[in-house]
């Protein structure tokens, strides 16, 4: 029987030949040899008894227990799982278990990783081949049982596969921060084939949501939102939120002495400063709040209504826009460079639109 090989018996050498003694270790040959030529149905464990007994082993187990659990290793490496093999089942390994009188303990010991690892492969062959999961679950349970697993075990395998090929999928579909229908669509029916039903804290659904709504915006239908403004013949409003307005403006920050300065003592408590005064204006360019209000984008235009005024901007006007997570600057092609802060922080919502927008009136 595989993987056992006949081997020759150990000569005794030194004080054992004087005193005609056989070598103990002459057991594990015997044992080998008994499993090499005959089939696991044909030993008895009275044979392994016998051999015991042959070499006055009171208890052969736990003398050499590391070398018969290699035996069983060696066992469980070559017919486990094997296709074909009629020692593949955990039933065969059970009773090798015994015949060597190996414990529980270590038998599971060289089992379970083994079984583990064996299903695993199994189920990571077939389900990435099939991409189904309903039509091998039956398949699948046969192998549980064959192996020797737990139903947990089965489970957390199973898990573990299937989410193997579906993370891949997902994070190639977020991998641009657009979701497409036809990516949603072939995620969800890889879960269902599957058998997993995907959960989403909210903040991942909302980000999932946002990606699929970018997507929208640059390559379907923009979203049309109702004002409580006016709005010309044909206009109609694509984004709206609360936002702040800023603008660059130079600002004096302080005032500094650059002359040179002369300080003596006249009395004690009295002391005489001379030198030339000249000081110079320190300024610096900074974002200054402008007004707060709402934002309005539309197919025509942008429109700020600030509670101090409002503001115009059309497409046409716009030659640059510097994108931030919570608004955008506009660089125009005559005055100010506005910056618009928004409540939300979506500003990739509002530069997408806008963005578009321009695409689509070039």
């Amino acid at each position: 029987m595989k993987p056992f090989i006949t081997k020759n018996l150990v000569e005794p050498k030194g004080i054992d030949k004087l005193l005609k003694r056989t070598p103990t270790q002459n057991f594990l040959v015997e044992v080998n040899n008994l499993l090499a030529n005959n089939s696991l149905d044909e030993i008895s464990a009275g044979q392994i008894q016998q051999l015991a007994d042959k070499y006055k082993l009171k208890d052969a187990s736990q003398t050499f227990k590391s070398e018969l659990v290699r035996m069983l290793n060696a066992f469980l490496t070559q017919h486990l799982g094997a296709s074909g093999d009629k020692y593949s089942d955990i039933n065969s390994a059970k009773k090798l278990q015994s015949l060597l009188g190996i414990s529980d303990a270590d038998f599971g010991k060289e089992h379970k990783p083994l079984a583990i690892e064996l299903f695993k492969k199994q189920v990571a062959l077939t389900l990435n081949q099939t991409k189904k999961y309903k039509e091998s679950d039956q398949q699948f349970e046969q192998l549980r049982m064959q192996f020797g697993l737990t139903k947990d075990e089965h489970d957390q395998v199973l898990n573990e596969i299937r989410q193997s090929i579906i993370q891949p999928v997902a994070d190639k579909m977020v991998s641009d921060q657009r979701i497409s229908p036809q990516e949603k669509e072939s995620l969800d029916q890889l879960c269902k084939d599957l058998d997993v039903n995907p959960i989403y804290d909210s903040d991942s659904k909302k980000t999932l949501e946002r990606f699929e709504n970018l997507w929208k915006i640059e390559n379907g239908d923009l979203p049309i939102y109702d004002t409580d403004i006016f709005l010309q013949k044909g206009e109609v409003c694509h984004y709206k939120g609360g936002a702040k307005l800023f603008e660059l403006r130079r600002k004096t920050v302080g005032v500094k002495y650059k002359g040179p300065a002369l300080r003596f003592r006249i009395t004690k408590s009295l002391y005489y400063r001379a030198g030339n005064i000249k000081t110079t204006r320190e300024t610096k360019v900074v974002m200054t709040l402008i007004d707060s209000g709402n934002l309005y984008v539309t197919n025509k235009r942008i429109l700020f209504n600030g509670e101090k005024g409002n503001k115009v901007i059309r497409y046409s006007q716009i030659i640059d826009l510097s994108p931030y997570t919570d608004g955008v600057g506009i660089v125009r092609a005559t005055g100010k460079e506005m910056t618009l802060q928004l409540s939300d922080e979506d500003g990739e919502t509002l530069i997408a639109t806008i963005t578009r927008l321009i695409s689509d009136i070039q």
